[in-house]
């Protein structure tokens, strides 16, 4: 099973789920997302999984959200044999995200990414503060981008390098009338004169003349022709929302120099990121954003490295994931099983994930997860979640059986009566031949009768049968109340149903799904 050290044929078994029934290197790599209530042992039975990941001897990027984290997967790496390979990233150490991709990138070629980049970190700023995005409205996004666009080749043709202190200087120095430039007093109080003028005259990167020149046109004409309220909003926003990267710990972690790279997890390091957000608020959220986004680009880049780099499966953790998780992870998400990189997501519900992305990005949140291929689900007292993995599992011809029983009673009664009477009279005279005869007779009968009757019955008949009907393979009352939860009173067992798209578990007849049990 193992290559190199660790385990990379795609058909190797990584976990099992039951009896004959195992999670292989190709179904893990198309990612896993793992839902339950609070309590309801998700973390717990998820261990079994991060368990699996280190023992192949993978390298991971966990984004922690508690402060308990780091210190529970130092326990996971100690009982896996893979102390030596954690890295923990906190404010201790460094990662220059500018420099590293200008060094990966090379020079210039870099900038496109950076712009992307600074973007990205722009919005995990606003998703950070709790302003969720608006697709409707992006007018001001691309005014920023075309702001930096303008901008980081000049910083980087000046002087070699590109800051973000150097960024928020430019675009609120820059002049609002063009005729400023001509001011030799303005012009050297000014950065961005200062920066423009060694463009001109002595930079550090030559850069190609009509390149040159289209940017220099910018901030001499299309800046200063921008309406004011225009240039304010964009250097106001763009500046408070990379303010955070000019002091404290993101400045000392990301724009000074450079200890941890992404690319130790491609050799088998566990980088964790121990800036939880209970602890680290904002700053948490977007510090960790920003080094998951360069781990994906990172990953999404490694089919065109070296062999060496590219061998060994990863994989991004991300516990209370909807701290972490961005709309546009979602191409990612569907690309990277090329590149052996596992996702795996932990959260308690879809509300909560809709309600911190965006309730007008439900469709999209939809996609993101659809892209998926292993769902497991705990049990959940979300009513919407549960009605949704009921859906995903699908409905199919199930056997219903009913039962039925009559009952009947029936009574009589009923009574007789009669009389009967009759008479009669005869006479007979007659004389004949010497004689005389006489005789006469009568009679009289009488009677009456009387009588009555009851009776009663009872009957009583069952009957049984099937019938085929169209239904839920699984319930949503199951996902509620029929799942153990871990602790003492369930055994320490915690269940839940693992769903893999197309798959044929023989477990529960060939069907995509199955209930799996974890022990705590």
């Amino acid at each position: 099973m193992r290559r190199g050290g660790f385990v990379s044929d795609l058909d190797a078994r990584l976990l099992q789920l039951a009896p004959n029934e195992y999670l292989s290197v190709r179904q893990a790599v198309c990612g896993t997302a793992i839902w339950g209530g609070v309590g309801q042992g998700k973390t717990s039975a998820s261990k079994a999984l991060a368990s699996a990941f280190l023992r192949a001897n993978w390298g991971g990027l966990i984004l922690c959200a508690k402060p308990e984290e780091c210190d529970l997967w130092l326990s996971y790496a100690r009982q896996s044999g893979r102390s030596r390979s954690v890295v923990i990233f906190d404010e201790r150490a460094q990662s220059n995200f500018l420099s590293y991709e200008l060094a990966r990138l090379g020079g210039a070629q870099a900038i496109g990414s950076i712009v992307d980049c600074l973007m990205r970190v722009l919005e995990a700023c606003d998703a950070a503060t709790g302003i969720a995005g608006n697709t409707a409205d992006q007018f001001w996004p691309q005014s920023i981008r075309m702001s930096l666009t303008h901008c980081l080749p000049l910083l980087y043709s000046a002087t070699g390098n590109v800051s973000v202190a150097d960024i928020i200087e430019f675009v609120t120095s820059a002049a609002g009338k063009a005729e400023q430039y001509l001011d030799q007093a303005w012009a050297e109080s000014s950065f961005a004169a200062r920066t423009l003028a060694k463009v001109l005259r002595a930079p550090a990167v030559p850069l190609e003349e009509r390149t040159r020149n289209g940017l220099v046109e910018y901030w001499f004409k299309t800046w200063p022709n921008t309406p004011e309220k225009t240039r304010g909003n964009i250097s106001i926003s763009l500046a408070a929302k990379l303010d955070r990267f000019r002091h404290g710990r993101l400045k000392d972690c990301f724009c000074t120099n450079t200890t941890v790279v992404p690319d130790m997890a491609l050799h088998g390091a566990l980088i964790i990121l121990n800036m939880p957000v209970l602890t680290w608020q904002d700053d948490g959220v977007v510090a960790q954003q920003l080094v998951k986004l360069m781990f994906m680009r990172l990953i999404e880049s490694r089919n065109g490295l070296a062999p060496v780099h590219r061998e060994r499966p990863t994989f991004i953790w991300m516990d209370e994931s909807q701290f972490f998780i961005d709309i546009k992870d979602s191409e990612f998400i569907a690309t990277c099983r090329s590149a052996r990189c596992c996702v795996v997501c932990l959260t308690q519900s879809m509300p909560a994930l809709i309600a911190r992305l965006g309730e007008n990005r439900r469709s999209a949140v939809m996609g993101l997860i659809g892209k998926f291929g292993n769902l497991v689900w705990h049990g959940n007292s979300c009513a919407e979640t549960n009605r949704w993995a009921a859906d995903v599992i699908g409905k199919g011809i199930r056997l219903r059986a009913n039962k039925g029983r009559s009952v009947g009673k029936n009574t009589s009664r009923g009574m007789n009566t009669g009389a009967n009477q009759g008479g009669g009279d005869s006479s007979n005279l007659g004389h004949g031949a010497g004689g005389f005869n006489h005789s006469s007779g009568s009679s009289t009968s009488a009677g009456n009768s009387w009588g009555n009757n009851a009776g009663s019955g009872e009957s009583t008949n069952d009957s049984y049968g099937v019938a085929e009907q169209v239904d839920y393979f699984v319930e949503p009352a199951v996902f509620a109340s029929g799942l153990r939860s871990g602790g003492p009173a369930n055994g320490n067992l915690v269940d839940a149903v693992w769903f893999q798209s197309g798959a044929r578990f023989r477990q529960s007849g060939g069907r995509n799904y199955m209930f799996v049990t974890f022990k705590q």
